[in-house]
């Protein structure tokens, strides 16, 4: 079984609808892994049960200690009544502190500034494109320092650009040894980042693995 990441023999029941079916999957460290699968397919629970969002009926898994989740931007509230460093800083509260420290915030300043939030620090998340939203979201995921990084459709509804400007973060971030796993439903997606595999969901169960690297 894979030391890194592995799922084996996974079975998720909502009432009577398997939305998982008896699956397996395994995963190394450092790898970018793409999702794909019509609506509705269960690309979302099993990126949830990886995140540990989900409960298994039946099943072993092995994940990393460090994993931080990105979900659909449908499903964050743009009221929160916080500015973006606020929002970004709460990626740390893992660590169980009553107080930020000087390093934390230190920490945090540096990934906004990677990912080019330096001037809206103090915006509030609704006023925010989708790209800078997008941006907040992974920025304070990242303050988790993650083994691995999960992503549910990151960029659905993005224009061009701000679609290529985030997947050349990821780009970044995978570079630097983050394992990532992207939920799309855009085959357009591979096109603008280097991947190691396709996993295709249909109907609960995993049909295809398809390595390209």
């Amino acid at each position: 079984m894979n030391n890194f990441l592995s799922l084996k023999n996974i079975t998720v029941i909502y009432s009577d609808f398997k939305a998982l079916d008896n699956i397996s999957f395994s995963m190394n460290a450092g790898e970018l892994v793409f999702v794909i699968g019509a609506n509705g397919s269960g690309k979302s629970t099993f990126i949830k049960v990886i995140a540990g969002l989900r409960n298994i009926k039946s099943g072993e898994i092995i994940r990393p200690s460090k994993i931080s989740y990105v979900p659909q931007i449908e499903t964050a509230d743009r009221d929160f009544p916080a500015n973006v460093f606020e929002i970004v800083m709460t990626g740390l509260q893992r660590r169980n502190k009553l107080f930020y420290s000087h390093d934390d915030k230190n920490k945090a300043m540096k990934i906004i500034s990677a990912l080019g939030l330096n001037d809206f620090i103090k915006r509030r998340l609704n006023t925010l494109s989708g790209g800078q939203f997008r941006r907040v979201l992974l920025a304070r995921a990242l303050c988790g320092e993650p083994e691995l990084l999960l992503l549910d459709e990151p960029c659905a509804g993005l224009d061009t650009k701000s679609h290529r400007d985030f997947y050349d973060i990821l780009a970044e971030i995978n570079s630097k040894g983050t394992a990532i796993i992207i939920v799309t439903h855009d085959r357009g997606d591979f096109d603008d980042i280097k991947y190691n595999r396709i996993v295709e969901i249909s109907n609960g169960r995993i049909f295809e693995h398809e390595r390209i690297s």
